[in-house]
């Protein structure tokens, strides 16, 4: 199990799927982004982001825009 730098945060593939899905990707765009980011122990949340905000940019700009707009709330 991968530990992101986030309070602990476990990385999960599904979690990551809702939020690109929600940013108006298809499944299939979201599936193919999953399979491609580089997840390692200690990555923050925000390189993840980056990863998965600069191939959405590439496959569905528009969702990638919507994808960066996203702000955690507290």
């Amino acid at each position: 199990m991968v530990k992101l730098m986030k309070k602990g945060d476990t990385y999960k593939p599904k979690k990551l799927e809702a939020s690109i899905l929600k940013a108006g990707a298809s499944k299939e765009i979201a599936k193919k982004i999953i399979e491609s980011v580089q997840v390692r122990n200690g990555m923050t949340t925000l390189a993840l982001r980056n990863q998965v905000t600069a191939k959405l940019k590439k496959l569905d700009p528009k969702a990638a825009k919507k994808y960066e707009s996203f702000k955690k709330k507290k």
